[in-house]
């Protein structure tokens, strides 16, 4: 990072308590959003969009008040930077990055188990005591709602504080890893990191006497802004009153047009316009945002190639789920990592020896952690996690194993957003499917079965717990650029995570006990929970052997991975990026952004080709005007929700 010289501290006492207070407010208002209304999500995509209304709101409107009053009034850029990182961590903790998936997760294999599911027989008497409410009262009342809508706390501080201490050990595992990769990242490979540009134009400090700076003075940049305002400003009022004509701008179906064999293999196919994700796209690299459409557009053509050949049908010996999407993109995410860890490891070795010497003569000074202190913190987090796992019922080589994988998909992870920006990746395989893949299910047992099904609720979207790595990585970034204290944001970052946790089980828990989870947002407290126990009831009435097909199509994706990747290195003229692949195969998100991502190249392509870098940074503002736009107006219908409990307006998906 940056030397001593021109260091600035955000780290104050009111940044701090607009901070926490913004995280207390945050809590309780995605409860509402998210849970009651269904909508605006505001963390469906990152950086959370609750997180950045609030700095636009500081940026456009409470900053030029306070500087009115008096100059040094005003919010400095470190002090609103580091609100902001703090922000995007806790935004998604109060959300799918925490809560939302786990609290359902604990009652759903008791509330939904049946005489005709056999849930009691198969793995009930496998989940420990400690793992959630057993109270038969407390988990009727959580779906179907509590009378007087009060929490019954004494069935739920126990596990509540349990998990706390397993979540804050993932958060801190995060936190170690990024402070060990961040050098190798930002300093010597240099990726874009392109979710930290706006915050940062947003932020920088104006002249003497002037209340907005340069960004804001921008006219092309509100030209952009007004796009995604006018679109999602007419389909608000739409949604409140249908008699107003909306602006159709998503799920706009191609797939229609293909209804014959073997044209309709390519499934459920359709254009979406998201202002945010054709910004996002204008930002990154042009062989990045190209693989990402081309590679999903070719994952279709393999789709109807095999409709053609027989290998799609489910009669197909071993080849029914080709051309096994979620299997090549788990191969590609492994290989991502692995490249990672090859192309810096003289960087790792620096830090194992800086961790173990103090006559290493590596410099981590101006690191957010010492590398001795990130190492040791590693090792000591991913040890409690295995230790807790073990405790719980699991064996330990399947516990190993099970967080190695994490740890590799969430590395990939991040990679992914900080060199291509994409906040709303889904996900490929998670690691309980590739270890029932790899070793079948009889040989890991109902024990280990049932515990890996309670870690679905971090594994299986991505935009979930795994999403807070590459938000704090961000953080990091954004400090170095903005000549922040890198140490004490993370500091802040972890007492943020800290505090998040229980106003997120307070704000949700009265939520869900006073309305009755089985009203509230189907996805987030029905599917999501319900889906990994069906699986693990599927899996021990018709155990799975061995996959070897689909182990080889992760293999696949590995090599193919691989393949770009030598490519890329060894000619400059090659335009498909191993992370381009990696993300269209995956599943869900990968259809509202591919469109997008071929339109923001597409623009990008003419500036640089017309008009070089020039002109290239002459629209850049128009770009970033579109996320600002879209960020800000899903913040806006977030305000205009809380009126009612009347289903509100999604901005995205």
């Amino acid at each position: 990072m940056q030397d001593d010289a021109g260091i600035r501290s955000g780290f104050t006492i009111r940044a701090l308590v607009v901070a926490f207070s913004s995280i207390v407010l945050i809590s309780y208002w995605t409860q509402h959003s998210e849970l009651v209304i269904d909508s605006p999500s505001f963390n469906s995509i990152h950086p959370s969009i609750a997180a950045f209304f609030a700095v636009i709101c500081f940026s456009l409107f409470i900053n030029p008040f306070l500087k009115r009053l008096h100059p040094r009034m005003a919010f400095t850029q470190p002090e609103l930077l580091l609100i902001y990182s703090m922000l995007i961590v806790a935004g998604p903790i109060v959300s799918i990055g925490g809560v939302h998936f786990l609290l359902p997760t604990l009652i759903a294999p008791y509330y939904f188990a049946t005489p005709e599911n056999e849930y009691g027989l198969l793995f009930h008497k496998h989940i420990p005591d400690w793992f959630g409410p057993k109270d038969p009262k407390a988990i009727k009342y959580f779906y179907e709602g509590a009378p007087d809508g009060a929490i019954p706390w004494n069935v739920w501080i126990k596990p509540l504080l349990i998990w706390s201490a397993f979540l804050v050990a993932i958060y801190f595992v995060f936190l170690c890893i990024n402070v060990i990769i961040r050098k190798q990242w930002a300093d010597m490979e240099k990726l874009t990191f392109p979710l930290v540009h706006l915050p940062l134009e947003m932020t920088k400090e104006a002249g003497k006497g002037r209340f907005f700076n340069d960004f804001f003075k921008n006219r092309v940049m509100w030209i952009g802004f007004l796009v995604p305002v006018i679109i999602h400003g007419v389909n608000g009022v739409h949604n409140y009153f249908p008699g107003v004509p909306d602006i159709r701008f998503r799920y706009i179906s191609i797939s229609r047009y293909f209804t014959d064999k073997p044209w309709n293999a390519m499934g459920s196919t359709y254009i979406s316009l998201y202002p945010c994700a054709i910004g996002f796209a204008y930002l990154l690299t042009l062989d990045v945002s190209f693989s990402i459409g081309f590679f999903y557009i070719f994952s279709k053509m393999e789709s109807i190639f095999g409709a053609m050949v027989g290998w799609g049908e489910r009669s197909s010996a071993g080849l029914g789920h080709f051309p096994f999407i979620q299997h090549q993109g788990a191969g590609a995410f492994i290989m991502i990592t692995l490249i990672g860890v090859w192309t810096g490891r003289r960087h790792l070795w620096d830090v194992l020896r800086r961790a173990f010497s103090d006559k290493s003569g590596v410099d981590d000074s101006m690191e957010p952690l010492s590398y001795r202190f990130a190492v040791f913190g590693l090792m000591g987090g991913l040890s409690f996690l295995i230790i807790w796992s073990v405790l719980a019922g699991m064996n330990l080589l399947p516990a190993v194993v099970f967080f190695a994988l994490f740890c590799i998909l969430s590395i990939a992870l991040t990679r992914l957003r900080v060199q291509a920006g994409l906040g709303c990746v889904h996900g490929p395989l998670t690691p309980q499917d590739l270890m029932v893949l790899g070793v079948g299910s009889v040989r890991l047992g109902v024990q280990n079965l049932t515990i890996m099904a309670h870690f679905h609720f971090m594994t299986e979207e991505m935009r979930g717990v795994i999403s807070i790595m590459p938000s704090q990585l961000e953080g990091f970034k954004i400090a170095e650029s903005s000549k922040m204290k890198a140490k004490q944001l993370a500091v802040a970052i972890m007492i943020g995570i800290v505090i998040a946790l229980p106003f997120a089980y307070h704000a949700v828990l009265r939520t869900i006990y006073d309305f009755g989870a089985n009203i509230l947002n189907n996805w987030r407290v029905h599917n999501m929970p319900r889906q990994p126990f069906r699986e693990l009831g599927t899996i021990l009435r018709n155990p799975r052997p061995v996959d070897w097909t689909g182990m080889q199509f992760v293999g696949v994706g590995s090599v193919f991975a691989l393949f770009l990747a030598i490519m890329r290195m060894r000619f400059v003229w090659w335009p498909f990026h191993p992370v381009g692949y990696a993300v269209a195969f995956t599943e869900r998100t990968i259809h509202w952004i591919w469109a997008p991502m071929l339109i923001g190249w597409g623009a990008k392509t003419l500036a640089l080709k017309h008009g070089g870098v020039r002109t290239y940074r002459k629209f850049l503002p128009f770009f970033l005007g579109l996320i600002l736009g879209d960020f800000f107006m899903g913040g806006f219908w977030g305000l205009i929700g809380l009126s009612s409990n009347a289903p509100g307006y999604l901005i995205f998906p």
